[in-house]
């Protein structure tokens, strides 16, 4: 294992440029063969990076999410391909926007049915309620505006608003990396009478111990959070996470979980082994189509940048297709990153599982997580 002593540097280096604390483990089998957390959670308060610090995941949030509605799969509750419309009758209306060759924009009924796996696997045309400038983006920020000064912004509201709004493109057709995985949400809510939230703290959360994993962090841990450390040419500054992490009704899938190091390993090894400490969360066989390329040839060319290059995209996760676009990792391997800098990477057929978290906007996602999975895979596999 003595080459993973060149993790060693790699965390110096983040630590030294970047956040100013950060925690990895890594595991083959349910051996523990590397674990090191440098520097502060808060470098002001001078609180040590540990693995019971907590951490905004938000998009590390979605294999979480993903699991657990396909639990209801599991109990066939839903198909992938059932239309989305058989749980929100608002989308079974549902147009598309269309752009003439002389730039005009109009709508028209989609030709394509949104289906459940689509708002998986980022296909369904749904973007983002960021304010973007797409006339989807636009059209469900405005809705979703109205919701949160109405103090009803919620998935299931969510999810009726962006059926209200045309389509950015017909479903299955192009990927667009957006909250589609919220609608899916909605629905795994509408199936179980559960808030998502109590979802998941019944069916992940509890089973498998992850007792400091919350969309909303009680009073008395909140000392625990890490701040999220703004990165620039001046060095680092502390501050505190985007004001949409805190909404008290929206219980985002897309990436509205806080959570440690600890936690989320304790769910990472239940999806590369099948199972931990005697909970199982899905078959061998679910977790397997959870980490398949969902993507036509369009759509994965939308998803490949050099981050993701040699990737695929399944149900809300990455999946290693060509590990010769620049990586030694297996086929198979999968998970995704958080947009502050967590990470994770679960490969069932090599027994190898990572948990990275850092707290950082940039997050330099691009330059840490390729240079841990490359160690660790030439150590190991």
């Amino acid at each position: 294992m003595e080459k993973l002593r060149e993790l060693d540097a790699l965390l110096d280096e983040v630590i030294e440029k970047g956040p100013a604390g950060a925690g990895l483990r890594v595991f083959k089998g349910t051996g523990k063969v590397y674990e090191r957390f440098v520097g502060f959670a808060s470098e002001q308060k001078k609180t040590p990076f540990t693995g019971k610090t907590i951490c905004q995941l938000a998009s590390m949030t979605k294999p979480i999410a993903s699991a657990a509605c396909m639990q209801l799969f599991e109990k066939g509750k839903f198909l992938l391909n059932d239309p989305v419309s058989r749980f929100i009758p608002e989308f079974g209306k549902h147009e598309v926007f269309k752009v003439s060759p002389r730039g005009d924009i109009t709508a028209e009924p989609a030709k394509n049915v949104v289906t459940v796996g689509h708002t998986f696997d980022m296909t369904s045309g749904v973007t983002v309620n960021w304010h973007l400038r797409n006339p989807n983006s636009e059209g469900i920020s405005e809705l979703s505006d109205k919701l949160m000064e109405e103090g009803k912004y919620t998935l299931q509201e969510f999810a009726k608003a962006a059926a209200q709004v045309p389509g950015a493109f017909e479903a299955g057709e192009h990927y667009y990396y957006g909250q589609s995985l919220d609608i899916t949400a909605a629905i795994a809510e509408i199936i179980s009478g559960m808030s998502f939230g109590e979802y998941l703290n019944k069916n992940i959360f509890e089973p498998l111990g992850m007792t400091d994993t919350y969309f909303h962090v009680p009073e008395e841990k909140k000392d625990r959070v890490s701040p999220l450390y703004y990165l620039g040419p001046d060095g680092r500054r502390e501050g505190d996470f985007p004001e949409i992490f805190y909404s008290p009704t929206y219980e985002s899938a897309c990436g509205g979980l806080f959570g440690t190091v600890d936690d989320y390993c304790r769910f990472a090894l239940a999806m590369t082994l099948g199972e931990y400490e005697g909970v199982r969360l899905l078959s061998d066989n679910t977790i397997r189509l959870m980490a398949m390329n969902r993507l036509c040839p369009q759509a994965l060319s939308e998803f490949e940048n050099v981050y993701h290059a040699g990737y695929g995209y399944g149900l809300a996760v990455r999946t290693r297709m060509h590990p010769e676009a620049g990586s030694n990792t297996s086929i198979g391997e999968f998970g995704w990153t958080g947009g502050f800098g967590s990470w994770v990477l679960m490969d069932p057929e090599k027994q190898i599982t990572i948990v990275y978290a850092h707290q950082a906007a940039p997050n330099m996602e691009e330059y840490v997580h390729p240079r841990i999975r490359n160690i660790v895979y030439s150590a190991l596999a």
